[in-house]
């Protein structure tokens, strides 16, 4: 039984201390429902706050106001006033922002969570929060099951990231994009969008080749559906699409082909030269905005993509948080640029004529609005704050600005209560170290992030997603989103997995990724917990087993992955405990299927002694541990054995040579698929802590060469223990010190003699 409460690792107590910072006097009422996750992030949680002595821009457009003081309790703004006359209550946590200047949360409207070639569902969240972006709406989507999922997530607190209004699918004629929804049966679109109303999205986006005579049945049947509806135009002009219905129109001057010559009605054709030659204070581009005007059709902005393509010069906070694939992309764009030159295909005044084409849109009464869309270099949240430069650049005063990225935002969202800094809105704020008035680049330096009336740390946020945006882990969600270590060891998913009050050990991962089971320690009492990754977001962990006394461990798929195998000191009977440890294992018909009861594996593999840790090669050979079995043993010694796998049986084990076992300890063996090489526990007199992984390698002989230690880059004083490679080979997941560690498995080549 001993081996099940690993009493090799001492065990240590470990209180949590959380980072964010408390009033004994007040309730927490506001941080029901956070996860240890999103608890990590967050810098301050008090049901009353007062944030005094800043400088307010409020959202509305009205002149700023110095020396403010605004009062928060339980999620929402209590009181907006002037910090000499406004009386702070008592039980207010007070602090003061002298300095400062405080914003509403900013309104993404056009902020996907994907870039052309990946997926971002793991980083964008946390880098639109980190940035003070704390709604977006996302402006169309490759995957709404995924978006969805997300969104819950963030509302039920199991993630840190903005409120995510959610869209469908991608609509667009019948000659567009086959992976978009294309116009090809009135019914069927029809019908599309009564589904993804109902599944919860309130937006839909139309794409260039979108004719007039689709957009109006579009329109038609999402303005039945509550739903609106926004288009990146090209068939239909902004014209056409005013006078149809259209709730927006994205991407400002650029793409209004109301001014194409060449161009043939009802296709995505016609000359582009308007973009170069035409004059924005003509009465021709006035005609066209006024229609949108007359019609209530708000205009998407999103200069921060336009700039990223028209300079092609990405900051330094760009460069540190893109995955390496994308990063070595830009430098490639970048010389392809300096190389064309003036050739390069994106004109520099196309970004100027855009931003003197909003400006003046607003000036005669547009509803603006803004959003980056993501792409290039142009990153979550980043290209937000990107934004509200262009903005100045072009002429509109701050106050302007932040009306347009937040107010605006929320009124074509039709939110009352987001969007502006005033008494009954929800405590959404931005915390800016500076005066943003006299310099624009303070939009950039953001202090705390208040959602609902939570802080979070922008910091700790962008921190965690360093070198990961849009990397594979990030694309797919494997691996919990985790940026993939290289070739130093690091937490696995802390907070998530790995968590500071709790000892974790001992887990395995689904071929597809998408299944995660660990060990964890229950006041003595071994639990195995279990996750899914289902549509981008992984489950709440659960337990496997339900029991107060009987101990669980050591999970381990087999190579079909329809049986999960663990040790257990389980009775026969199920209902109490015995003193030896078996290996037991469950099973299913199919990886969709539930899993059985647990089945005692038997004879051969199990004895009256104690037996550890399964593993297995492509054939279905089994290797595991068992108690020494040698007349006057010590009893901590164990062995590793290997046995075959013959028609639906194991066969009679057979222990290793002595290049592997000893006297002593050698236990948690995992052996490679292909039987190359194997990695193992053992307590021996030159290792370097209380347990150490040994490495050996299968050589052309098919002997098994001397065990090596793996040394201080993965031993350390403390028991290292549960070796895994991950099915696709990249991995090393073990456990140290009462936490899972992960790391690549490029080190192994290290070890080969």
């Amino acid at each position: 039984m001993k081996r099940l409460f690993k009493i090799l690792i001492v065990p240590t107590l470990v209180s949590f201390q959380s980072c964010s910072q408390k009033q004994e006097e007040v309730s927490q009422d506001s941080r029901v429902g956070l996860s240890d996750y999103t608890e990590s992030f967050v810098s301050l949680d008090s049901s009353r706050v007062a944030l005094q002595n800043v400088k307010v821009i409020d959202g509305t457009g009205n002149p700023l106001r110095d020396s403010q003081t605004i009062l928060i309790e339980n999620g929402k703004i209590l009181k907006v006033g002037n910090s000499n006359s406004l009386q702070v209550p008592n039980g207010f946590y007070q602090i003061n922002l002298s300095g400062k200047t405080i914003i509403p949360g900013i309104i993404g409207m056009h902020n996907h969570m994907r870039i052309p070639s990946s997926a971002m569902l793991s980083t964008s969240p946390k880098l639109y929060l980190a940035a003070g972006v704390t709604t977006i709406e996302t402006c169309g989507t490759g995957n709404p099951y995924e978006e969805l999922a997300i969104a819950k997530s963030i509302e039920d607190g199991a993630q840190p990231g903005p409120e995510i209004i959610n869209s469908g699918p991608y609509f667009t004629g019948p000659d567009g994009r086959p992976n978009f929804v294309r116009f090809t049966s009135e019914k069927m679109v029809r019908d599309t969008i009564q589904y993804w109303a109902n599944k919860g999205v309130k937006w839909l986006k139309v794409y260039t080749d979108t004719r007039p005579q689709d957009l109006k049945v579009i329109v038609d049947e999402a303005h039945k559906n509550n739903l609106k509806v926004t288009g990146h135009l090209c068939a239909t002009t902004y014209s056409e699409a005013a006078e149809i219905g259209i709730n927006a129109v994205e991407h400002g001057f650029i793409h209004s082909y109301d001014y194409a010559t060449e161009r043939e009605i009802g296709t995505c054709s016609g000359n582009t030269d308007f973009r170069t030659n035409l004059a924005i204070e003509s009465d021709e581009v006035k005609e066209v905005q006024q229609k949108l005007i007359e019609n209530e059709v708000a205009l998407g902005s999103t200069l921060a993509i336009f700039e990223a393509q028209a300079n092609v010069a990405a900051d330094l906070r760009d460069l540190e948080v893109m995955a390496p694939h994308h990063r070595e992309a830009y430098y490639t764009r970048e010389a392809r640029k300096q190389a064309q030159g003036d050739a390069w295909y994106f004109k520099k005044e196309w970004l100027t004529k855009s931003m003197a084409y909003e400006l003046q849109f607003f000036k005669m009464g547009g509803l603006l609005v803004a959003g980056l869309d993501p792409g290039l270099h142009n990153m979550p949240g980043f290209g937000d704050q990107k934004n509200y430069e262009l903005f100045i650049e072009a002429g509109f005063t701050p106050e302007e600005a932040i009306q347009v990225m937040t107010s605006n935002g929320a009124k074509l969202l039709e939110r009352s209560d987001i969007g502006t800094i005033e008494e009954g809105k929800i405590a959404n704020l931005v915390i800016l170290n500076g005066d943003l008035e006299n310099n624009p680049k303070t939009i950039r330096k953001v202090a705390t992030v208040f959602k609902n009336g939570i802080g979070y740390d922008p910091k700790k946020l962008i921190n965690s997603v360093k070198g990961n945006v849009g990397s594979e882990t990030d694309n797919l969600m494997t691996y919990f989103g985790q940026k993939p270590p290289l070739n130093r060891p690091e937490l696995f998913a802390p907070n998530i997995i790995s968590k500071p009050d709790r000892h974790e050990f001992g887990c395995t991962l689904s071929k597809d990724g998408t299944e995660f089971y660990f060990g964890v320690d229950n006041n003595g009492v071994m639990e195995i917990h279990f996750s899914n990754l289902i549509d981008g977001v992984w489950s709440s962990q659960r337990k496997l087993f339900e029991s107060d006394s009987i101990s669980y461990n050591d999970p381990m798929f087999s190579p079909d992955q329809k049986r999960l195998y663990f040790i257990s000191n389980r009775s026969p009977d199920g209902e109490t405990t015995k003193e030896d440890i078996d290996l037991w294992y469950i099973e299913r018909e199919r990886i969709e299927s539930e899993w059985s009861k647990p089945i005692n594996l038997g004879l051969p593999v199990n004895s009256p002694l104690n037996e550890y840790y399964a593993s297995f090669t492509n054939d279905g050979t089994l290797y595991f541990a068992s108690k020494d079995k040698s007349k006057d043993a010590p009893r901590y010694a164990f062995d590793i054995y290997r046995s075959e796998y013959e028609n639906g049986q194991f066969l009679e084990p057979e222990i290793l040579p002595e290049s592997i076992n000893t006297n002593r300890y050698e236990a948690d063996v995992f052996i490679a698929p292909d039987e190359s090489y194997m990695i193992f526990c053992s307590i021996r007199k030159n290792g370097l802590g209380q347990g150490d992984l040994y490495i050996s390698f299968k050589n052309k002989n098919g002997n098994w060469t001397e065990a090596v230690n793996m040394g201080e880059s993965i031993n350390t004083e403390k028991h290292e223990l549960c070796p895994f490679v991950s099915g696709d080979g990249k991995y090393l997941f073990y456990t140290s010190n009462q936490d899972i560690y992960w790391v690549s498995t490029n080190i192994l080549e290290n070890y080969r003699k």
